[in-house]
């Protein structure tokens, strides 16, 4: 009898127990996408080194806040400033409790920002914003990391200090992995867009490319010898439209509009069913954020079939040299000859196919403003059109101008 009551005890505390981890691991878990959704912190458990590498990699650096005492001394941006005129600058300066950009007019400080968000891993540019409300709201100055330079933000009057451009949903679309919207009357007949604070994912994290994911922790953490991903569909069971279009979503340029948020975009979905999704129809579109235009329009994709992950390893941080993306493109072109190369630049070959078959091109959507100037330094941005470029003529081997 003694046994048996001993044995309930232990059977009830361990139920218990069971209870209480079971609570703490979904209170872990909680995530403003809802209950489906595990959180990247719990792909860390199994995928460590994966992890590991990802948090350092420019999707998941896409944005990040950095509200907290100190978040933004990682950014290691100087102090400095913007001159509109002699009598209108705007200030950027490094405080114990954050960065902040400041309105002066004659000297005074008009306005004044606590930067909340910072958009951009650095590669290029860092852009800024801050809370005001309910509202994100994009700061006046962005930062060119290989320039060193603060220049006034893309589309932003060029003769006056402007913090009134709003962030919206749409934009966070591609440069987080969630937040959701509130839409708020703010008159008899029109309404405005405020964002839930609490529910913002900064970055690109793990389940915005692969989809919910709780189902399958829950089961591989009650299966541990199961090595076969079980809930989670594999990338490469899906065709290739459907690998990249999951790229495209956020490569495609701002044309798409959608019905509904590109967030419930999942792996094995196809942005053909989006309403006015422009597929390739033989036009040279801007190389900022059109990657998937561009290489639709490449005999690579087309002949070849080379996608996005071809090339480019989402989970690496590793810095990656042209020789290395030359060594993918020389996998499949081993007897390519250039007949018509220079001898001198022969050497070349070996380890630069890149700067010919994919140059760097100034973007048209986008310019940055030098300050003291009315002058803009173009976004440069490598183009994912693969072609034959013929640098006399700047047209490439199917006529398209460059």
């Amino acid at each position: 009898m003694g046994q048996r009551r001993l044995f309930l005890v232990f059977l009830i505390l361990g139920v218990f127990v069971f209870a209480i981890v079971q609570c703490t691991q979904q209170e872990e878990r909680k995530d403003s996408r809802g209950p489906t959704y595990a959180g990247s912190a719990s792909c860390k458990n199994c995928h460590k080194d994966i992890s590991g590498s990802i948090t350092h990699n420019a999707h998941f650096n896409a944005s990040r806040m950095v509200t907290k005492p100190n978040s933004a001394d990682s950014l290691k941006l100087p102090d400095g400033e913007f001159i509109f005129n002699e009598h209108t600058k705007v200030g950027v300066k490094n405080l114990k409790d954050g960065l902040y950009q400041s309105a002066l007019v004659n000297g005074q400080a008009m306005k004044t920002e606590h930067t909340d968000m910072v958009f951009g891993a650095g590669i290029s540019a860092y852009t800024f914003a801050f809370w005001f409300g309910n509202k994100l709201m994009q700061m006046p100055l962005n930062y060119l990391t290989k320039e060193h330079q603060w220049v006034n933000s893309p589309g932003f009057p060029s003769d006056q200090i402007y913090f009134g451009r709003p962030i919206v949903a749409r934009c966070l679309e591609c440069h987080s992995s969630s937040v959701k919207q509130q839409l708020v009357k703010s008159g008899d007949f029109s309404v405005e867009e405020e964002l839930v604070k609490g529910s913002l994912i900064a970055g690109i994290d793990c389940e915005r490319c692969h989809g919910p994911a709780a189902q399958h922790v829950e089961f591989h953490e009650a299966n541990p010898t199961v090595k076969n991903a079980a809930y989670m569909v594999s990338y490469k069971a899906l065709a290739l439209t459907r690998r990249i279009d999951m790229c495209g979503v956020c490569h495609s340029g701002t044309g798409i509009k959608t019905l509904t948020s590109t967030f419930a975009f999942k792996p094995g979905d196809t942005l053909k069913t989006l309403p006015q999704y422009n597929v390739y129809k033989g036009e040279d579109p801007d190389v900022h954020g059109k990657q998937k235009q561009l290489l639709e329009a490449s005999l690579c994709y087309k002949v070849g079939k080379a996608e996005c992950i071809t090339c480019h390893d989402i989970h690496d941080n590793t810095k990656k040299s042209v020789q290395i993306y030359s060594n993918k493109c020389i996998s499949c072109h081993k007897e390519v000859v250039h007949k018509t190369l220079p001898e001198k630049n022969a050497s070349v070959l070996a380890k630069n196919c890149i700067d010919c078959h994919m140059p760097v091109k100034e973007s048209h959507a986008i310019g940055f403003q030098i300050s003291g100037s009315q002058k803009k330094i173009l976004y440069r941005l490598r183009t994912h059109r693969i072609a034959v470029y013929d640098r006399l003529t700047g047209t490439s081997e199917g006529g398209v101008k460059n």
